[in-house]
């Protein structure tokens, strides 16, 4: 009858740190699939995103092609517009020396 206490004992601690390692093994499993889980979210996010980032650079890289294009196409604009300057003040220089000689009131 002494040794029945003592082995009972010893049968109830033993089923009881199984149960207990047991449970704390499964919320041990349900934590870890939950933050695989949210780890792959988000990588997915920050995957979405930098697929954004880049698709959002490369329309500056082809707005900044555009801009250098019209810049470009300003300057030969602006030398033309210099030419057709140059040219009607050579073509008013005698007009206005010419009146420069008549009198006004």
């Amino acid at each position: 009858m002494e040794i029945w206490l003592p082995a009972a004992f010893l049968v109830i601690a033993v089923l009881g740190s199984a149960a207990y390692a047991a449970v704390r093994g499964w919320r041990l499993w349900r934590t870890f699939r939950a933050t695989a889980r949210r780890a792959g979210d988000a990588i997915e996010r920050v995957t979405t995103t930098a697929a954004k980032a880049e698709e959002h650079a490369l329309s500056l890289t082809g707005n900044v092609e555009r801009l250098t294009r019209a810049a470009d196409h300003l300057q030969e604009s602006l030398a033309e517009l210099a030419v057709i300057r140059a040219a009607a003040a050579e073509a008013r220089a005698p007009i206005d020396a010419v009146r420069g000689i008549v009198p006004t009131k």
